[in-house]
């Protein structure tokens, strides 16, 4: 059996308002009950990938964990 290898976008350098803006666009899968992972990526922290149905991310954790605090305090 062959795993089909996921090419993920890579937005750690990416400014914050296009995190943000795929970070939404997650959340609205999850909403969905589409199911997401998020795992550390092989280089080590802070990287992580994150897949989600189509979306498939190499990101930060600290601005993944950011944007997660301010939608709490946001509602």
């Amino acid at each position: 059996m062959t795993t089909a290898r996921v090419r993920r976008k890579d937005i750690r350098l990416s400014p914050a308002e296009e995190k943000e803006e795929t970070y939404k666009l997650i959340d609205g899968l999850v909403e969905l009950g589409i199911p997401v992972t998020v795992k550390e990526h092989r280089s080590g922290f802070p990287a992580v990938t994150v897949d989600c149905g189509e979306v498939h991310i190499l990101t930060d954790i600290l601005s993944l964990e950011q944007w997660q605090a301010k939608k709490k305090r946001t509602g």
